[in-house]
């Protein structure tokens, strides 16, 4: 699993995402996985898409754009539409509206604001990476949840004991039986102690499949556990 809301450089994610700011693109009409990447690797944005849509035709994307404007031509005539998920991420979809591919902003739940760690950073991606073991952990403890053949993003605000309170998938993992056992595990789960009071929420999150030969989250937890009880 990896963070997504805090990957791309301050410089980078404010260039990509500044309205009046253009860029020079140069991406070809190719399958639509390999296309994001490029764009994702010269915009600075992190991308998620669902490996059924990525098979799909991307549209060309040649001349000077916005990230926005770039990001639409690539996906006109795809039936796919692009949802911000947090200033430096980007959840690709289904479209809901026939032809729709406009770049919209997710819809805010009470209390849930899109994050992005500017002050403090040291401090954030320290918190964040416990956020990442305590959520690791829950999902590991369950064959039905166990990370590595999955993707999702998912938000998560964390109160002030230190307790996931609220939470919202952004995508699904292709299986419904699968969501709605990540979300009993994420409901009350507990990271162990409280946020720094500066840490901007909610958590954007991104959970990768692993790739052939890789070792997983779980196996080294495991492992840790294992070392830990020998000595």
């Amino acid at each position: 699993m990896s963070f997504i809301a805090h990957t791309a450089s301050a410089q980078q994610a404010e260039a990509a995402t500044a309205p009046a700011t253009r860029m020079e693109f140069d991406i070809a009409a190719q399958r639509l996985g390999d296309a994001i990447a490029a764009y994702g690797k010269a915009t600075g944005l992190d991308v998620l898409i669902d490996g059924v849509h990525a098979q799909r035709l991307s549209g060309t994307v040649r001349g000077t754009f916005t990230a926005m404007e770039a990001l639409e031509a690539m996906l006109a005539g795809t039936g796919l539409e692009a949802r911000h998920a947090s200033a430096t991420s980007v959840v690709i979809r289904a479209s809901r509206t026939a032809g729709g591919t406009a770049l919209q902003p997710m819809p805010e739940a009470e209390g849930m604001e899109e994050s992005g760690f500017k002050e403090g950073e040291v401090l954030h991606q320290s918190y964040a990476a416990q956020v990442q073991r305590a959520l690791n952990g829950t999902l590991c403890a369950s064959t039905q949840t166990r990370p590595g053949s999955y993707r999702l993003a998912l938000q998560l605000h964390v109160d002030a004991r230190g307790v996931v309170d609220r939470f919202r998938l952004l995508s699904t993992t292709g299986v419904s039986d699968r969501d709605a056992a990540i979300q009993i595990r994420l409901r009350g789960l507990s990271v162990g102690s409280p946020p720094p009071p500066s840490l901007p929420q909610p958590l954007v999150i991104l959970m990768l499949p692993e790739g052939p030969g890789a070792w997983s989250d779980c196996e080294a937890s495991n492992a840790t556990d294992t070392n830990r009880r020998m000595q």
